[in-house]
């Protein structure tokens, strides 16, 4: 699979995200440490990679959806 730039630079910065490998792995039925391997260039599988991508693009800043507090939280 060729990635461009933006995808490339998506999966770089993949270790940001907390709990992504797992997330992908329960919706793909797949072990987490496969899901590492197939980031980090390792193994492949356009599927999983597939998968990464649309969960990085999910919770990019701009598309998480805001949520606004109450005045009184700290």
């Amino acid at each position: 699979m060729k990635l461009s730039g933006k995808d490339r630079a998506l999966l770089i910065s993949h270790r940001l995200h907390r709990g992504l490998y797992e997330r992908v792995s329960k919706r793909l039925g797949v072990d987490a440490s496969f899901v590492n391997r197939v980031a980090s260039g390792a193994r492949k599988s356009d599927t999983i990679m597939r998968a990464l991508l649309e969960e990085l693009r999910r919770i990019q800043p701009g598309n998480v959806p805001r949520i606004s507090l109450p005045q009184n939280c700290d």
